[in-house]
């Protein structure tokens, strides 16, 4: 059974990998992903963020402001540089990665980590109940909606949860050492998850009942490195190493966010899953004795998760379900360790079968409920931000800028050139901007996704007459974002013909 159930859960996480592979973005385009890749590729280049010079060089109010490309915020602590709202530690494990394959080859971190993520599952899932719960787990996890909307897109939801699996399982397995260094990278990579730690911490002083303070000893010292790199890393970039790019702690964390986020949290788990992770609550009194030790401390990292998250800022979007990925995983562990339990008295074959069937119609279930929520079509909504590089670098001039604000990630990561985000622009200095920036021999054009038209131009049409939009784009990308040259537009008011290009450049690899 041990062999058959390792087959079946090493082929989840190859496929996971696989689809993490086939239906990734590889885009750089929100604010999320083009921070990750924007820090990624500046730790690349050996600089600690993204620098303008432009920004110390343009004369308008607040220019630092206007040459933050989206994910950032203006440096407090360097003029002219950008500092990530994003933690920024998801972004060092990327920059190797562009160091030895280039730019493309940080997309492939989360694909890998899914994988990880399925096989700890399982492993975790085999110490609690046996190898038919490891199975159930691993396969349950590898189609879990969250799970299948982040492993395509190069955010740090899904290589937070396979690090704090590889946690429990590794104090689980008494490898104090390598837990510690778990844990120090999923505080690296996500660090306001530290209650976790305290949590596994805890574990660990309880778990080595002889060595115990050694132990924790242990554990603390493999996780000391990177949790001062994170205070390093917050001291160069914010000013301070307390400081993150997210704001407040108290800001951010409130107990007037509980009655919103609880319910939400629980309904969208249930409308994703069905109410079976909530069987894991069970767990710690269904499961063998010798067990109830490590469905203890899987209970306590999901409780402290859901704390953490039920106490931040409410959003109103079923993504955000993501937040609660290692907690998830962990509850599904807990819930299929609960089911083979509960089947023990069940015949060998009618508990394999009953346990078979349960877990191909929650199978089928999340993997409906991922691809009614766009999971599989990620790609090609997105394929817009790497298609607007695409162009951005090769059709315009080197020394180019582009005034951009959705896409400015795009601009700076695929199209290697320089964005101002129009948004932080003084209206007044439409104009006078652009015709800064011609005259400094970097060439200005406007990039703007349809629905940012309008506001364009009520922002800018009332003091400029560029502002008005009112003459043919140069290009039109994706039948999605166009980018106009300004200078076009005297010559459309002299009578000239202006030719609108219509791109795909990325149709052939993406498909709806």
């Amino acid at each position: 059974m041990n062999r058959v159930a390792s087959i079946i859960s090493a082929a989840a996480a190859i496929a996971v990998a696989l689809a993490g592979f086939s239906y990734g973005t590889y885009a750089a385009g929100g604010s999320d992903s083009s921070c990750y890749a924007l820090m990624a590729d500046a730790f690349a280049s050996g600089r600690i963020q993204p620098a303008s010079e432009l920004a110390l060089q343009a004369p308008w109010p607040d220019a630092s402001k206007t040459f933050v490309p989206g994910g950032f915020v203006a440096s407090e602590t360097r003029p002219g540089a950008a500092a990530p709202v994003c933690a920024p530690g998801f972004s060092l494990l990327l920059a190797p990665l562009i160091m030895v394959g280039g730019f493309d080859a940080m997309f492939a971190l989360t694909p890998i980590a899914g994988a990880l993520l399925v096989w700890l599952t399982f492993v975790a899932g085999r110490h609690l109940g046996g190898p038919l719960a490891g199975a159930m787990a691993a396969l349950l996890i590898a189609v879990s909606p969250p799970m299948l909307y982040q492993v395509v897109q190069p955010m740090n939801d899904v290589t937070t949860a396979a690090l704090w699996m590889a946690v429990f399982v590794t104090i689980l397995g008494r490898h104090w050492t390598l837990a510690g260094v778990c844990c120090g990278l999923a505080l690296l990579v996500r660090p306001n998850l530290l209650p976790l730690a305290i949590v596994a911490g805890i574990a660990v002083a309880v778990r080595d009942r002889e060595h115990g303070v050694g132990a924790l000893i242990r554990f603390a010292a493999a996780a000391l490195p990177c949790c001062l790199l994170v205070l390093r890393l917050n001291q160069a970039l914010y000013g301070s190493p307390t400081r993150t790019g997210y704001g407040q702690v108290q800001t951010l964390f409130g107990l007037s966010a509980v009655a919103l986020n609880a319910p939400r949290y629980v309904s969208w788990l249930i409308e994703t899953h069905t109410p079976f992770p909530l069987l894991g609550l069970l767990a710690p009194f269904v499961v063998p004795r010798d067990e109830r030790y490590a469905a203890w401390l899987a209970l306590g990292l999901v409780a402290a998760t859901c704390l953490l998250y039920f106490l931040y800022t409410p959003f109103d979007e079923w993504t955000y379900l993501r937040f609660l990925l290692p907690a998830i995983a962990l509850l599904l562990v807990l819930a299929c360790a609960a089911t083979t339990s509960l089947l023990r008295y069940a015949p060998g074959f009618g508990r394999v079968a009953i346990a078979t069937a349960l877990t191909a119609g929650l199978a089928l279930f999340c993997v409906r409920a991922a691809d009614n929520r766009l999971a599989f079509q990620l790609r090609f909504l997105e394929q817009r931000f790497p298609s607007s590089g695409v162009i951005v670098r090769d059709h315009l001039p080197e020394s180019a800028v582009v005034l951009s604000v959705w896409d400015s990630g795009a601009v700076r990561f695929h199209g290697r050139k320089e964005a101002l985000s129009w948004t932080g622009l003084d209206p007044a200095w439409l104009e006078r901007a652009i015709s800064w920036l011609d005259e400094h021999g970097r060439p200005p054009f406007i990039m703007l996704e349809s629905w940012e038209e309008q506001p364009f131009r009520e922002r800018f049409s009332a003091g400029s007459d560029l502002g008005k939009l009112d003459w043919p784009p140069k290009y039109e990308i994706d039948r999605a974002v166009r980018i106009y040259d300004p200078r076009d537009r005297v010559r459309y008011n002299r009578g000239e013909r202006i030719e609108t290009e219509y791109l795909w450049p990325l149709r052939k690899q993406v498909s709806p």
